[in-house]
């Protein structure tokens, strides 16, 4: 019989939320002086993602890498492209692409001006 992965309790998530959230301001602040201990925080920050069963927002999601999981900032270790209906990341560490599609936010854009 298959066993089912049950939800961590909702205060449990809350926490480990947070946690990411500071995690990932800590890799900004410090990705200057010391862009290896930036791609560790987003290491552990992934951690405790897994663990706790809580996905990313949508803008930390957007803030690392998928395939060598170092933290990406903009004109320093990766490039932002727009293609067709899609944002293109390129990440200069490892090559990696990674691509978002925008054409959800243009419909809203549309529908908000019809009303």
């Amino acid at each position: 019989m298959k066993r089912k992965h049950q939800k961590k309790p909702f205060e449990e998530r809350k926490i480990a939320l947070e946690r990411i959230e500071i995690l990932f301001r800590e890799a900004k602040s410090v990705f200057k002086d010391k862009p290896e201990l930036s791609n560790r925080y987003v290491e552990l920050a992934r951690k405790i993602a897994m663990k706790s069963k809580v996905r990313f927002p949508r803008e930390l999601k957007r803030r690392f890498c998928s395939h060598c999981h170092s933290y990406l900032v903009p004109s320093g270790n990766c490039i932002i492209r727009l293609q067709k209906s899609r944002v293109v990341y390129t990440c200069l560490n490892c090559k990696g692409v990674m691509r978002f599609p925008y054409i959800k936010e243009q419909k809203l854009n549309r529908i908000r001006r019809k009303a």
